[in-house]
C-alpha cells in the first residue's frame, strides 16, 4: 500500500510542515511525557503527576498514541 501526500507550495506550507515534521512533534511529546514521569517518580515532584495526567487527557482527546 502507498500513500502520497500532495501540497501546493507555498500556499500549503504550514500543512506541509505538519506532515513532514510529525515525527519531531511525536518525539518531543514522548520526551516531555517521560520527563514528567521521571520528575514525579524519582524526584517526588507531586505537581508533575497532575500535569502528566492533563497531558494524557489532551493526547487521548486528540486520538494520539504515544
Amino acid at each position: 500500500m502507498k500513500a502520497i501526500l500532495e501540497f501546493n507550495l507555498p500556499e500549503d506550507k504550514e500543512d506541509f510542515e505538519f506532515a513532514t515534521k510529525g515525527i519531531n512533534y511525536y518525539a518531543a511529546l514522548c520526551e516531555f511525557d517521560n520527563w514528567l514521569r521521571s520528575e514525579y517518580k524519582y524526584n517526588g515532584n507531586e505537581a508533575m503527576f497532575e500535569v502528566r495526567k492533563k497531558l494524557n487527557e489532551f493526547i487521548n482527546e486528540n486520538n494520539v498514541t504515544i
